[in-house]
């Protein structure tokens, strides 16, 4: 009995239809870009926020890999440009990036991306509510630097317009919730490092 061929299976063949089907090609990465940076060990496993830091302002991608190309660069960038955010609550960071998908009839395509981050502190005095309400913080560009103890990895949402909510309870503590939400693609706008150098 003959074998079942599979039509379209091999490169140039005819598909479904009778259509020819071109060979398959090897994916096409960005410049800088290799397979490599795709394995298990080369992506950052954790999101860590052990130290988080504000400044003003954006980041170019030149920028980014020059002041935070070790952990003498990034600490200098750090002490001159950035303050501290406040004390970070026990779950501190929740980040996500989510595709509108659209529907045709035999298809899911990609839509619009929207991307939100969240970042959670314990603590609220008159003053840090008042600076965080004004126009000096909510109506800025701002950019922040989440690090590792260990100073090894960063994450880095660069650029962003903030809001800020905050919430009381009876004997608990004073919650205060930054957060942001952006369309559009992440390139430029968060930075994932990971192995800083010494």
């Amino acid at each position: 009995m003959e074998e079942p061929q599979d039509a379209g299976a091999s490169g140039g063949e005819a598909g479904k239809g009778g259509v020819l089907m071109p060979p398959l090609t090897a994916p096409t990465f960005a410049t800088g870009t290799t397979a490599a940076d795709l394995i298990f060990s080369a992506l950052i496993d954790t999101f860590i926020a052990d130290e988080v830091y504000f400044g003003v302002g954006a980041y170019t991608g030149a920028e980014v890999a020059t002041k935070f190309a070790s952990q003498t660069a990034m600490n200098t960038e750090i002490s001159t440009y950035m303050k501290a955010i406040g004390e970070l609550a026990e779950n501190p960071g929740k980040t996500d990036s989510k595709v509108n998908r659209l529907k045709t009839r035999n298809y899911a395509i990609p839509g619009k991306r929207t991307s939100t981050v969240e970042l959670s502190l314990n603590g609220l005095s008159a003053k840090q509510k008042d600076y965080f309400e004004s126009t000096l913080f909510s109506g800025q560009e701002i950019t922040i630097v989440c690090i590792s103890k260990e100073r090894d990895r960063a994450t880095i949402f660069n650029g962003m317009r903030w809001t800020v909510d905050w919430s009381g309870e009876a004997d608990g503590l004073w919650s205060v919730v930054i957060s942001t939400e952006f369309s559009g693609s992440t390139n430029g706008k968060v930075y994932l490092l990971k192995g800083i150098a010494a």
